[in-house]
């Protein structure tokens, strides 16, 4: 994931408080749209505990978890450590340069990481996403979103600025432009969902 870890240890790996707080609602969620056995390729798993907890709760799953570096934010430790079987050996994967994966994948999915990810990235990583997919396969997209170029709540606007100040090219998206991107792609829309803390569950589906 490209949430930020707070750099605690507690059990010596790093966590991500953002993960605690939204992996239920993003499992309830994933729950709805994902058959029982899809395989799913996780883009920027960061500290693993997303891929640890959908994969536990959903056994029938096959959790692929990427990440441009494996060991910055304890994924491969992780992994090595708690996670179930059906979760598979992560590999790295850099989002201006995927790797070819072959139309093999239900879903694709990344969880606050294209906020951060520089803007001029965004064209790659969607051919990315859309280049793994099968038939009907879908591309899920969780994090802020602007709409119309505008955020529609101040804390999203303190964080859009937060992210223009930290990150190279970083700022929140504006779903027209993704959506469009996906067009491009030949991509459907098909979910918004509304989610806690001013997010958005956005799905696309490959015909």
């Amino acid at each position: 994931m490209c949430n930020l870890s707070d750099g605690s240890l507690g059990d010596d790996l790093p966590s991500s408080p953002s993960a605690s707080r939204n992996r239920d609602p993003i499992l309830a969620q994933l729950r709805k749209v994902l058959k029982p056995d899809a395989r799913v390729l996780e883009i920027a798993s960061g500290t693993g505990e997303h891929a640890v907890y959908f994969a536990n709760a959903m056994p029938s799953l096959a959790w692929q978890p990427t990440d441009l570096d494996l060991d910055a934010m304890g994924l491969r430790a992780r992994l090595e450590r708690e996670g179930p079987g059906n979760v598979a050996e992560p590999f790295a994967l850099n989002i201006a340069h995927w790797p070819n994966l072959r139309p093999k994948f239900d879903a694709v999915i990344s969880i606050n990481c294209i906020h951060i990810a520089p803007e001029e990235l965004l064209s790659t990583y969607v051919a990315g996403a859309v280049g793994s997919l099968k038939r009907r396969g879908m591309m899920i997209l969780y994090g802020p979103f602007k709409y119309g170029g505008a955020v529609d709540t101040k804390s999203n606007e303190d964080f859009d600025r937060f992210l223009q100040e930290t990150y190279s090219g970083g700022g929140i998206r504006d779903f027209e432009h993704v959506d469009g991107l996906a067009v491009e792609q030949g991509m459907v829309f098909e979910k918004d969902i509304a989610m806690p803390a001013n997010n958005r569950f956005l799905v696309w589906r490959k015909p």
